[in-house]
């Protein structure tokens, strides 16, 4: 428990309620868990009182075992130079599984604005590899943003359900 900010005076607040991460939080707020990579995604849902933990969804990018020649659906241009014989054809201007993980990325924080509009979660823990973390931080909106609880650099995404549970209680600091 946080202690109140004035010695001696204390503010009444209900049992259900603790402090976490500047705030005091109502223990029986529903919890999205985010848990992704850069090709794949798990929807989490936990809640404190009365305890839950279940699988909302799974996501898979589409391209993601594809190679760059199957990604993109043209050959690359051609240059013809004005000396010297031959034509030379050009590198693409991005990478096409770099595009791939943008798109997929962005996908993934328009579903959880969605979600968040729709009241489906009251706090939202983020759990990804760094490159998806950066991306996700960029995409996702203020009502997403402000409803973040903790992120956490790490690819958890291919642990199994019961592997995975007690390290995400141990991020919310929830005995295990």
């Amino acid at each position: 428990e946080r202690p109140d900010p004035i010695p001696g005076f204390s503010v009444p607040r209900p049992a259900s309620q603790q402090w976490e991460a500047g705030r005091y939080m109502n223990a029986k707020a529903k919890y999205w868990v985010l848990v992704a990579n850069s090709g794949q995604a798990r929807i989490l849902e936990m809640q404190r009182k009365p305890y839950q933990f279940q699988e909302v969804s799974e996501l898979t990018s589409e391209t993601q075992h594809l190679t760059n020649k199957d990604i993109v659906s043209d050959a690359s241009g051609r240059v013809y130079r004005t000396q010297g014989p031959g034509t030379h054809s050009m590198k693409p201007r991005s990478d096409p599984h770099e595009q791939a993980e943008e798109q997929f990325s962005r996908g993934l924080a328009e579903k959880m604005d969605k979600a968040a509009r729709l009241g489906r979660f009251d706090r939202l823990l983020v759990v990804a590899d760094p490159k998806t973390l950066g991306r996700l931080r960029q995409q996702m909106t203020k009502s997403v943003g402000s409803k973040i609880a903790e992120e956490v650099s790490l690819d958890l995404v291919r642990l199994p359900l019961n592997q995975l549970e007690p390290r995400l209680k141990q991020v919310l600091g929830w005995a295990a």
